[in-house]
């Protein structure tokens, strides 16, 4: 009932949404959703208010409620208390549905039992449980819930309040063990989230909740298992087929999920998910991309409140150098789900590839809000941090992490950046270290572990962390000039000068241009090329003094005072 009422709301059927609301507040006016739903669906300003106070009745964070009210410029109750129905109550479509009445305690929240918890996890995202459409944009919700958003909202401006860096305790990495744990033990309450796209009961073959259940808890092997026990009794099941697909694709089994994908288009052509799942098992594959576009473009024709769908375009796109466009898709499907931390968190990776750090801190702080287990979150979120300049923020918000990942090298790595930009250098190197004995190919933990070793003589050493840097980024220039000083100090001033001069496409900046006039003017004179190298030195002068430390200009004042 509560997914019809829905649907009538998408199609502007508002009449038919709060009868079918006020069935179910009739049957339980205990649960906060239902009237979350139907202060969207009623149409005066006071019954609006009416029904969200009883909201925060029942649930007194519920944030979506708060804003509503504040949108409409109502009290937020300061007491526990149901709303009161006003005299004149006539033309009220809730007039039928007193408050709810429940003893002084405040009410614990129950879960959905149309809600079956899980997250998929798939290429790094995994699969974005959708909201049906419950929630419109937070700046919109009271203009019609049920309504398909028009255009791109803008993200919100960061307030100074969310940039300011609050004292954080640190652990330094000598005493911190990693020890794992699990997620769940962040959870003050009980978790509650988002509905599966999917959830027709099946009650005449239990192995269909079997397997969700099995999904919940990511039991691959055992999903598999139960969903192909049901699909011997509804092979024509089209839900069935495509978690088998879900459970496949889960345990690593791509060319199976996608064929079992494959068979759930066959059975319903019109089954948006299983063009979805077929696109994901496309791309964990290496698929033509063409046709992985084709599939995620054809599930949002068949619904264009498909979130999983709009998020998967968005991934999509940023995995291909197009954050712009992945952009427009996320701010969609964060009108349609703006409760959805998968959602925040796809919008923190596309401002991190803009550079855009204020915008990512806010996502993933959001993301970090609505789920706290949602682990890839907080190497964002700490990668925000740091583009913030908040360092010690970063430095706990990987700790965090590590504690229930401690065998990630990327981790470890972030970590160790950290601990570099707060210039605590003996807890960085110990991170950078942990980093590359679990992945001895991490770019940034090896550009920083080869130059320790160039500071300490060990040019050997370092040329070899400095080749990994180099070949994990090949666009960052310091760690090519990094390459060529350890080339040049293993006593080999050709390959140097052949290193400086093929990164010169790289440099952006007045710095990494005082960086390749020094090194190159260095290495020319090891060359014996001392007219070639005194031109370097003129053009180190002509740029400005900041652009590089006293002790390099104060060396090409001299070499150019020569006679």
């Amino acid at each position: 009932m509560l997914h019809e009422a829905v649907q009538a709301g998408q199609t502007g059927d508002q009449a038919r949404a709060r009868k079918l609301l006020l069935k179910l507040l009739r049957t339980d006016n205990h649960r906060p959703l239902y009237w979350l739903l139907m202060s969207t669906a009623v149409e005066s300003r006071e019954e609006r208010i009416y029904c969200l106070r009883n909201v925060l009745f029942l649930d007194s964070q519920n944030g979506a409620a708060r804003h509503d009210l504040e949108l409409l410029g109502a009290e937020i109750p300061k007491t526990n208390a149901p709303a009161l129905i006003p005299q004149e109550t006539e033309d009220w479509q809730t007039k039928e549905i007193a408050a709810p009445k429940l003893p002084k305690l405040k009410v614990k929240r129950q879960e959905e039992p149309w809600s079956i918890s899980w997250i998929v996890a798939s290429l790094g995202l995994g699969i974005v449980v959708v909201l049906l459409g419950y929630y419109a944009a937070e700046n919109r919700l009271l203009e019609g819930l049920f309504q398909a958003p028009t255009a791109a909202l803008s993200p919100p401006a960061l307030t100074a309040a969310a940039t300011k860096s609050p004292q954080v305790e640190v652990t330094p990495t000598g005493q911190f063990a990693g020890v794992p744990r699990n997620p769940e033990e962040l959870l003050a309450a009980t978790y509650t989230p988002t509905p599966l796209y999917v959830n027709t009961p099946h009650p005449e073959n239990g192995s269909f909740g079997q397997g969700l259940a099995a999904l919940q808890a990511k039991d691959w092997t055992g999903a598999i298992a139960f969903f192909q026990d049901y699909l011997a009794g509804a092979p024509q099941s089209a839900d069935g087929a495509y978690y088998l697909g879900v459970a496949l694709l889960g345990s690593g089994e791509l060319e199976a999920a996608q064929a079992s994908f494959n068979h759930a288009i066959i059975i319903e052509p019109q089954f948006a998910p299983g063009y979805l799942g077929r696109a994901q098992a496309g791309r964990a594959l290496g698929s033509d991309p063409v046709g992985i576009i084709t599939d995620i473009n054809t599930a949002i024709l068949l619904d264009a409140t498909f979130v999983d769908a709009f998020v998967e375009r968005a991934s999509f796109n940023l995995a291909r150098g197009n954050p712009r466009e992945a952009e427009g898709d996320v701010l969609t499907a964060e009108q349609l789900a703006p409760l959805s931390a998968l959602v925040q968190y796809q919008k923190t990776l596309i401002a991190l590839a803009q550079e855009n750090y204020p915008v990512a801190l806010q996502a993933s702080r959001r993301a970090y809000e609505l789920d706290v287990t949602l682990l890839p979150n907080y190497l964002a979120k700490a990668q925000a941090e740091q583009g913030m300049g908040q360092y010690a923020n970063s430095i706990a918000t990987m700790q965090s992490y590590l504690t229930f990942n401690g065998g990630d090298g990327a981790g470890w790595q972030l970590l160790g950046l950290g601990f570099t930009f707060a210039k605590q250098s003996e807890a960085a190197l110990d991170a950078f270290d942990r980093a590359l004995t679990l992945d001895p190919n991490l770019p940034q933990a090896a550009y920083y572990r080869g130059l320790q070793e160039q500071i300490e003589g060990r040019a050997q050493s370092a040329l070899g962390y400095f080749q990994v840097a180099v070949a994990g980024l090949p666009d960052w220039f310091e760690a090519h000039i990094a390459l060529a000083h350890a080339i040049l100090a293993s006593g080999n001033p050709s390959g140097a000068f052949f290193e400086i001069n093929s990164s010169s496409a790289l440099i952006e900046t007045d710095a990494q241009r005082a960086m390749l006039f020094y090194w190159r003017a260095i290495t020319l004179d090891a060359l014996g090329q001392a007219e070639n190298a005194l031109a370097d030195w003129r053009s180190l002068l002509a740029l400005p003094s900041e652009a590089m430390p006293a002790e390099w200009r104060q060396a090409a004042q001299e070499r150019t005072q020569r006679p």
